[in-house]
């Protein structure tokens, strides 16, 4: 198993069944153990300078993030993983983040999301590894660019509040996504998920202090625009996510995806990159360590 900087959970067991999610949550379990043999899960609980950095026996300690995109989700969410994954807390190896999507329920009132997500922050304390996924879909447009932007600058808000990284979404929005994190000046980390322009694009993101996160679409046919981009990202500003259950990578496309899937991405990423799939899932751990805990 590799880390996977964005998934929807919940959403797999819906669609792929509980048992599935267990599967791969038990996968993730013990891969977490043959990367960090010998720690109690209480030594390794989550931190930035916990021992998923800093005692690593050359095989990188996965972590899973678990995302975020409605006011009130987190509890449920968070019920879910801890009664399949066996335990009375969140393993070591999970993070939940907390955000609000721009959908058409959210965009009607962007004020109240906003008061029921910091509510359920208060409610998350230390649980709540970072804010999103939040930010503009130009795409869908449940809402006009005025109602966007005031959910995502109040999700920038809390994200500079509480010192914890921004998950962005940005759909067909390069440049209005461009300039409201120009704008804001984050010193907490800023993750674009599920990359979806060019190299060009990339660059300028990359030029904010930005990190990227790549689906797996960029094995598509047509994609040959984000694979520049990805072959271009610094190793240390790179990640990789499913955004499962979407975005399955080839020969699975159209099928409901799981964390499982994204060793493929790994395999096709590294090939563009030039550098073995391992090598990648080290610095991608390790900067999924550096924004999420």
């Amino acid at each position: 198993m590799y880390t996977d900087s964005h998934a929807h959970l919940s959403s797999v067991a819906e669609e792929l069944g509980e048992d599935a999610l267990a599967g791969v949550l038990s996968a993730y379990a013990r891969a977490w153990e043959a990367a960090l043999p010998g720690i109690p899960a209480a030594a390794s609980a989550p931190g930035p300078a916990g021992p998923a950095g800093a005692r690593g026996r050359g095989r990188p300690a996965p972590l899973l993030v678990d995302i975020g995109t409605e006011p009130g989700d987190y509890a449920a969410r968070r019920a879910l993983l801890v009664r399949l994954s066996g335990g009375a807390a969140l393993p070591p190896w999970l993070r939940m983040s907390l955000g609000v999507w721009p959908g058409r329920e959210a965009l009607a009132e962007p004020r109240a999301a906003l008061v029921r997500l910091t509510d359920a922050l208060a409610a998350a304390g230390a649980e709540a590894a970072a804010i999103g996924e939040c930010g503009l879909d130009y795409h869908h447009m449940d809402g006009s660019r005025a109602a966007q932007a005031e959910l995502f600058e109040g999700q920038i808000g809390l994200a500079r509040e509480r010192g914890l990284a921004l998950v962005v979404h940005s759909r067909e929005a390069f440049e209005d996504t461009r300039d409201i994190l120009r704008a804001a000046r984050l010193a907490s980390p800023v993750l674009i998920h599920c990359f979806g322009y060019g190299r060009k694009e990339a660059e300028a993101f990359l030029e904010l202090g930005a990190y990227l996160s790549f689906a797996g679409n960029l094995t598509y046919k047509k994609a040959e625009a984000l694979r520049e981009a990805l072959a271009a990202a610094p190793a240390d500003r790179l990640l990789l996510e499913t955004d499962a259950p979407y975005m399955n990578p080839e020969p699975r496309r159209g099928r409901p995806s799981s964390p499982s899937d994204i060793a493929r991405s790994y395999e096709a990423a590294a090939a563009l990159r030039g550098e073995a799939a391992e090598s990648l899932a080290a610095s991608v751990a390790a900067n999924a360590r550096l924004l999420f805990g």
